[in-house]
């Protein structure tokens, strides 16, 4: 596990509240908050907006190398997330 993780959220304050407009802000924060501390072994992680609702999170190891990304997908009421 990583001691540290470096997060980076590529959503500038205009796009985040259209985002929880169109769907929910204690869902979306859910969605940002599962996304930023999944598996605490890869060191880095960038998370972008995938349309107007949905997000991608890439995650990289400590050679910058992708290992992993998620999409957290709006379903109506709720965010999934697919790998």
């Amino acid at each position: 596990m990583s001691e540290q993780r470096q997060v980076t959220i590529y959503l500038n304050a205009v796009e985040q509240q259209e985002m929880r407009d169109a769907t929910s802000t204690t869902e979306w924060r859910n969605a940002i908050g599962y996304l930023s501390t999944w598996n605490m072994s890869h060191p880095i992680v960038a998370i972008s907006k995938d349309g107007d609702t949905d997000m991608i999170a890439v995650y990289r190891n400590s050679d910058n190398e992708v290992v992993y990304v998620i999409g957290a997908v709006w379903h109506d009421d709720h965010y999934g997330f697919h790998s």
